[in-house]
């Protein structure tokens, strides 16, 4: 007797289901890398890391005033922009993050900040000694 021909959707069903069991069979070794690297790399620096910033710094300082950047090939200040697109949108990435929020921050319709309070207290009083 011949297999019944599969369809479509059964011929994902079996695909999706092929893959599931090999991720599930390889993510306790993936999850254990990944969290040796995000140990590693997310860490502040500690202090003997210091010395090593405060030089690479001086190195870009350097490279800025010096003008090294019209020294660069095309790829190298490619890469370069790249990687500080990068830096800056997840700068504002977390800025978005911390506010909790995309546009800006919310603000009620009915606040009034208190500068503005003690400017309105003081115009008031003006204004009563003046009448």
């Amino acid at each position: 007797m011949a297999a019944p021909k599969l369809g479509f959707f059964e011929k994902i069903a079996n695909l999706t289901g092929a893959l599931y069991r090999h991720q599930h069979a390889q993510f306790p070794r993936r999850f254990a890398i990944l969290k040796a690297v995000g140990k590693h790399e997310l860490a502040p620096p500690r202090q003997a890391d210091w010395p090593a910033i405060k030089a690479d710094w001086a190195k870009v300082q350097s490279f800025i005033q010096t003008g090294g950047y019209k020294n660069l090939s095309i790829r190298e200040g490619l890469v370069y922009t790249a990687v500080t697109l990068e830096v800056v949108f997840w700068f504002f990435v977390g800025e978005m993050i911390g506010r909790r929020y995309i546009f800006g921050y919310l603000v009620p319709a009915d606040y009034v900040s208190k500068s503005t309070k003690k400017t309105v207290k003081e115009q008031e009083a003006l204004a009563a000694l003046e009448n």
